[in-house]
């Protein structure tokens, strides 16, 4: 049985810190063949392909919790539930995990 994208994404963030700054996540396909389809869905995520070949359905993206670049992880589970919705499905790997990171005022006055 597949787990639905959108409680694999609730089961990542249960597993993270509670200080998670930072996810580089994969999303690896069931059906390669809707890789296309899973991009448009994916869209506000900002997916990349690897190596830009649309055959290995393999799709990277990130998410960041309060700073920084990547989706929010309430975007990113209404996206995952949205691919959920169009019987898209596949497996949530995070790639790489970055904790407590926290901003400095490089710019304008202190």
């Amino acid at each position: 049985m597949v787990t639905a994208l959108a409680a694999q994404w609730d089961e990542v963030l249960a597993r993270e810190a509670s200080d998670w700054s930072h996810l580089y996540l994969e999303l690896a396909l069931t059906d390669t063949q809707r890789t296309e389809q899973a991009c448009v869905a994916m869209a506000p995520l900002n997916p990349w392909r690897i190596d830009d070949d649309y055959r290995l359905g393999r799709l990277r993206f990130q998410a960041a919790r309060t700073v920084g670049y990547g989706a929010a992880a309430g975007v990113v589970r209404m996206r995952m539930a949205q691919l959920d919705g169009a019987g898209i499905g596949g497996e949530l790997t995070v790639l790489r995990s970055i904790d407590a990171a926290r901003p400095v005022a490089t710019q304008g006055p202190t």
